[in-house]
């Protein structure tokens, strides 16, 4: 089953129609006689998408949209209303109630079941995001941010129409716009596009959507298209297309600023899902204390590198000494600011394509592709170098605390005819070579004394 539907009438006889409408969809499909039963049964079972009337209890739907928007599961659930007559003012102070679209009846079935499929695709994109960061973050500080105006391009069929749509709209519009015939190349990114289309428009309208929702830098953009009334049956193939809404000209400014205002505000929210998720990913494979990438993203990073590999890559394994008498002497806060500062002076010698992971408590992974030995035993003594130069200073302690770094280093150097080290072996003469390090006294690095093949 592909989501639920209620339906919200008035009329037996309104419900009977759109439930057979509906009877070819994969929707399961609900109906409420009144604004009230409508609102107890979202309230008890959240739909996927309400379609009402715009006239609900003998008055406008305005109270009832207003009531679902309070609740705050019911807060994104879109609402397509359908009006009896075709009212600009009407359709204005419904969609400003928090309805998401407005059609006129006699609605043609194509165009209400891909608008349905418009709306219904939107919100389970942003239910998925939301389902993977385990739950939307707080908007609730952020809706000024949501608000704000954007870089909003207007494409029209030439550029004499791009004036004439910068004349109406220019002085009225709260965004940043540019104004762009169909044939010119779009910008590489933007908040928005609107699209102004007439029949004769209808081939290069299509390919400039199609190319807009392909390219990396556009895809995530909303796209509003204006479309001529004489153009109306195009309307069900742009939104299969993936135009975000459609508007019928002539329409008035205010109303288009709002539906624009509405997807800016819909593309914030998924970015700021987005940019949490990227955020929860990076978490997982990062050492909370220092900073440094941990083993859940370094062995993975390992073998891959090992299975790309064309020169050498030096695999080390390092390890602070003596590190547990600085815990037992100065307290576990004082050994936290030895790791962090330990870490970033290894990451300032190393390079941006190289590894440095914390893979236990003390212990460092470092990797670094396309290296030489030579080049290794120089980085590696480097490293040391910059470990014992410099003591920790830790707040609260008077004198600084001297920490040294032992090393185990192997070399992995391809050989043609030959399979590649597995990665468990390189860590293996890692940990040998570390071990030797220690045994001669620390504060050094040591090779394997069998370097992998």
């Amino acid at each position: 089953m592909s989501g639920t539907i209620l339906i919200v009438d008035d009329l037996a006889t309104n419900r009977i129609v759109l439930k057979v409408r509906l009877a070819t969809t994969p929707y399961r499909v609900v109906q409420a006689g009144s604004a009230r039963e409508g609102l107890r049964m979202a309230m008890a079972e959240p739909p996927d998408l309400v379609l009402a009337s715009a006239r609900l209890d003998g008055q406008s739907a305005a109270p009832f949209l207003r009531a679902l928007r309070r609740d705050e599961r019911l807060a994104h659930v879109p609402i397509l209303l359908l009006q009896s007559t075709d009212s600009a003012a009407e359709r204005l102070a419904l969609l400003r109630a928090g309805a998401d679209a407005v059609l006129t009846r006699p609605v043609p079935e194509p165009l209400l079941l891909a608008r349905l499929r418009n709306l219904l695709r939107a919100r389970n994109a942003e239910e998925e995001l939301i389902g993977q960061t385990g739950g939307a973050p707080g908007f609730a500080e952020s809706q000024a941010a949501l608000a704000l105006p954007g870089q909003v391009t207007l494409f029209a069929p030439d550029r004499a129409a791009a004036l004439a749509l910068r004349a109406r709209f220019a002085e009225t519009m709260p965004h940043r716009l540019s104004f762009l015939a169909l044939d010119d190349p779009p910008p590489a990114s933007q908040d928005l596009f609107v699209i102004r289309l007439g029949q004769a428009q209808a081939e290069a309208g299509l390919r400039l959507l199609a190319d807009l929702k392909a390219t990396p830098g556009t895809r995530h953009a909303p796209v509003l298209v204006l479309l001529d009334a004489a153009a109306a049956p195009l309307a069900v193939t742009l939104l299969d297309m993936g135009a975000d809404d459609v508007l019928f000209a002539p329409v008035a400014s205010e109303e288009l600023c709002h539906r624009m205002g509405c997807l800016l505000a819909r593309k914030r929210r998924v970015e700021a899902l987005r940019a949490h998720l990227r955020s929860g990913l990076e978490a997982a494979l990062r050492d909370p204390l220092t900073g440094a990438h941990n083993r859940r993203h370094a062995l993975p990073w390992l073998e891959r590198q090992i299975a790309r590999s064309r020169a050498g890559l030096a695999v080390m394994v390092a390890d602070l000494d003596f590190f547990k008498q600085v815990n037992d002497r100065h307290g576990h806060a004082a050994g936290d600011a030895v790791l962090v500062a330990v870490t970033e002076r290894l990451r300032a010698h190393l390079r941006a394509g190289d590894l440095l992971a914390r893979i236990g408590g003390e212990e460092f992974l470092i990797a670094l592709p396309e290296t030489t030995r030579a080049e290794a035993q120089e980085v590696a003594e480097r490293l040391c170098h910059a470990i014992r130069a410099t003591p920790v200073a830790v707040p609260g302690l008077r004198a600084p605390i001297p920490v040294t770094l032992s090393l185990g280093v192997t070399v992995a150097e391809p050989r043609p005819g030959m399979a590649p080290p597995a990665m468990q072996t390189l860590l293996e003469e890692a940990d040998r070579a570390l071990y030797a390090a220690k045994a001669r006294g620390r504060d050094q690095a040591r090779f394997c004394t069998r370097s992998a093949a």
